[in-house]
């Protein structure tokens, strides 16, 4: 499994975030909670598009469930930004039932050895055009900021 390597500039993610441990099943719970208010964003600039984004790490991380917007005035209520920096991300394909499984071969195969390490930032599921919750088998495109080795 080897990703495609691509640069994204800076962007912004306008939703609601929680502080949860990964794979948690509040995760899911928040996009239950999300979904049904993503009209409510202003600005959004990717239709039919949505980012699960994820850091820093330690104990407890911060998950976001939201979508990239132009304007952040007038936020709805209970829904904060993300500024994601411009990075070189490593991107992996994976569906919701293998995203464990995924996460897991890219820090625990790939990564080593690669000519690649992790930049510890934000990391994000990019649910695209095609992504459809009720099936299993829809896509779901991880992006890893990196860097070259020294």
């Amino acid at each position: 499994m080897q990703p495609q390597m691509i640069t994204k500039p800076a962007f912004t993610v306008v939703g609601i975030k929680i502080d949860t441990k990964p794979m948690s099943p509040e995760i899911p719970a928040l996009w239950g909670a999300f979904a049904p208010r993503i009209d409510e964003v202003q600005g959004i600039s990717e239709t039919h598009v949505s980012y699960g984004l994820m850091g820093p790490f330690g104990e407890s991380m911060d998950y976001m469930a939201g979508v990239a917007a132009d304007g952040t005035g007038n936020l709805p209520a209970g829904m904060t930004t993300w500024e994601i920096p411009a990075y070189t991300y490593a991107v992996f394909e994976a569906t919701i039932p293998t995203l464990s499984e995924v996460f897991g071969h890219i820090y625990n195969r790939w990564m080593p050895d690669s000519d690649y390490q992790p930049i510890m930032d934000v990391c994000f599921e990019r649910y695209g055009e095609t992504f459809n919750p009720e099936e299993p088998d829809s896509p779901v495109s991880i992006f890893i900021p990196v860097e070259e080795k020294a």
